[in-house]
């Protein structure tokens, strides 16, 4: 009797769905190259362990510096990536095949802050400007928001001079006299007492920032792996949402912090504000970064933003229903 029962067991356990806990899963890295809170979604998805619900076993790796994390893609020691959109775009105009298929954070998603004594545009004029390097996003922010106080781009001197610390700390000693952040700065530029000129996400300038980036070569190869990786992420995103304590210590742990205070403001900012539920790439955010490529150097080829982007994994995930059933069925 007992030998028929194990029997019976082994043939039923056959038949069952088979759990992806049970399943040998696949390997995979993602590339990130910041500890900024726009890369929330990326950290999630492994520590929460959503990459591993949806079958992918993901290491997440820093490099030091976005030019190191794609070469990483482009040689396939990585076959994901948290970046910047510039750095896929740059690559796939240097000849690796990157590709868009999801963002982060879309937007220019920085603050101007500027010394005690600036208080407005008209005192902003002839001053220096700091950004962490020319062609980067903070060097596009800082442009920008010059031109929506209303001075023209040379009314003001931009220099290059590193991270958002270390401009905050610059500013700080009187080398320059404002300069963009991101949310984390913004929290240290507002404990030293200085003045915000300029919120840049509310004017809502189309931009794409951090965005999941993967190869042209992987989409044709394994497109299930990209599809299972993809599912991570946007479950990543639901989960941030509404999982705050976890999340937050998530970013304490990525981000390198405990200062409560910039882990709540990335978390409101991030979370709260900037990251989207059905996050496509914006084929006009994708364009301004193209854009802004060719301003600085005009020897930039005549290229679309479509043809660095592809939705298709997010346009499944939307259309199956799949997004929607994270969210109780609530679009």
């Amino acid at each position: 009797m007992r030998r028929y029962l194990k029997l019976w067991l082994t043939v039923l356990a056959a038949l069952m769905p088979i759990n992806v806990s049970a399943q040998k899963l696949d390997r995979a890295i993602l590339a990130f190259g910041s500890s900024g809170g726009n890369l929330t979604p990326f950290w999630v998805g492994r520590e929460a362990g959503l990459y591993r619900q949806y079958g992918l076993d993901v290491d997440v790796v820093f490099f030091r510096g976005s030019t190191i994390a794609i070469n990483a893609l482009a040689t396939k020691d990585a076959q994901f990536a948290g970046l910047g959109a510039s750095s896929s775009v740059l690559a796939r105009l240097g000849g690796v095949d990157t590709t868009l298929i999801a963002t982060a954070t879309p937007g220019l998603l920085f603050y101007l802050v500027a010394k005690k004594d600036i208080k407005n545009a008209s005192e902003l004029k002839g001053k220096k400007v700091a950004v962490s390097r020319p062609g980067t996003d903070s060097d596009l922010a800082a442009r920008v928001a010059v031109q929506k106080l209303g001075l023209g781009e040379k009314e003001v001197s931009y220099i290059s001079i590193g991270s958002d610390t270390e401009r905050v700390m610059a500013m700080n000693q009187g080398i320059v006299d404002a300069t963009v952040v991101t949310v984390a700065g913004y929290v240290a530029a507002q404990r030293l007492g200085f003045n915000t000129l300029l919120d840049l996400a509310q004017a809502n300038i189309p931009y794409e920032a951090a965005s999941l980036i993967t190869t042209q070569s992987l989409i044709r190869d394994n497109p299930e792996m990209v599809r299972r990786f993809t599912k991570g992420f946007v479950a990543a995103i639901q989960y941030s949402q509404t999982h705050r304590e976890a999340t937050l210590k998530i970013l304490a742990k990525y981000m390198r912090t405990q200062d409560k205070d910039i882990l709540n403001a990335s978390y409101d900012y991030f979370v709260g504000r900037a990251i989207p539920r059905v996050p496509y790439v914006s084929e006009r955010g994708l364009q301004a970064v193209i854009d802004f490529i060719r301003q600085r150097n005009p020897q930039t080829p005549n290229v679309k933003a479509a043809d660095f982007m592809d939705n298709r994994f997010i346009k499944e995930l939307e259309d199956s229903g799949f997004i929607k059933s994270l969210y109780g069925g609530k679009s």
